[in-house]
């Protein structure tokens, strides 16, 4: 049950945001996924953790779903420390800890939840992670990706490709590639166990010139098929 999630953020990569010229603000252009196999609702709390809003408009995520962009803005309470927490999207109960973030000013980011709930181990704990999308630099024919291994931790390491260039070698669990700025057809993802030969999963992407792509090497316990693929646009 091997599955690549490949989040499309069709900006011009990232929108530039723009702070209010009379107050001290720290901003950022946040999106939350979730790649856990229960609803999920991701929390923002600021203010001191004095007053929250939910990234998911209060509906939770299913497993594979990402939330719209949101601009969070905060003043000098928490300055450029943004803190997120994730609950059950139909209990209510905390389900993830609070998880803090220094985020570059008006960059976009893409918060995203993964592991196991209820999972006591280190390694597959549910968590929150977070990536920031760097713009800097794409050449107009190019397009940008960055892969993160999610799937298992039992796993281990993991190889990662796009075409014949291997992209991510010995991957550990949690962790990604770098970025990488690609031709658009250099476009198929495949995943090998790390120094193995065999295919574990892969995948066809349709970046165009221009796209930033994130995209997670997951696992799902409700479904049969070897790779599911999903695509999120974000509004220019």
């Amino acid at each position: 049950m091997k599955l690549i999630k490949s989040i499309l953020l069709s900006t011009v990569l990232a929108t530039a945001l723009t702070a209010c010229s009379d107050e001290e603000t720290y901003t950022a252009d946040v999106m939350a996924v979730n790649l856990i196999e229960d609803e999920i609702d991701v929390i923002w709390q600021y203010e001191d953790e004095r007053e929250e809003w939910s990234l998911t408009d209060d509906k939770g995520l299913l497993f594979g779903e990402a939330s719209s962009e949101k601009l969070l803005v905060q003043d000098e309470t928490d300055r450029d420390v943004f803190g997120f927490y994730a609950i059950d999207g139909n209990t209510k109960e905390v389900e993830i800890d609070q998880t803090y973030y220094r985020f570059d000013e008006h960059a976009d980011y893409l918060v995203y939840t993964y592991g196991l709930l209820g999972n006591d181990g280190r390694d597959q704990k549910a968590r929150i992670g977070a990536v920031k999308v760097i713009d800097e630099g794409l050449n107009e024919d190019k397009y940008r990706i960055i892969v993160f291994h999610t799937y298992v931790s039992d796993m281990g390491d993991v190889d990662i490709f796009i075409g014949e260039k291997k992209i991510g070698e010995a991957i550990e669990y949690g962790e990604a590639t770098k970025f990488w700025d690609l031709s658009p057809d250099e476009n198929v993802i495949t995943v090998k166990k790390a120094d193995r030969p065999k295919t574990i999963a892969q995948f066809t992407i349709s970046p165009e010139a221009g796209d930033a792509h994130v995209a997670f090497v997951v696992n799902t316990l409700a479904n049969d098929e070897n790779i599911l693929a999903y695509k999120v646009n974000i509004e220019k």
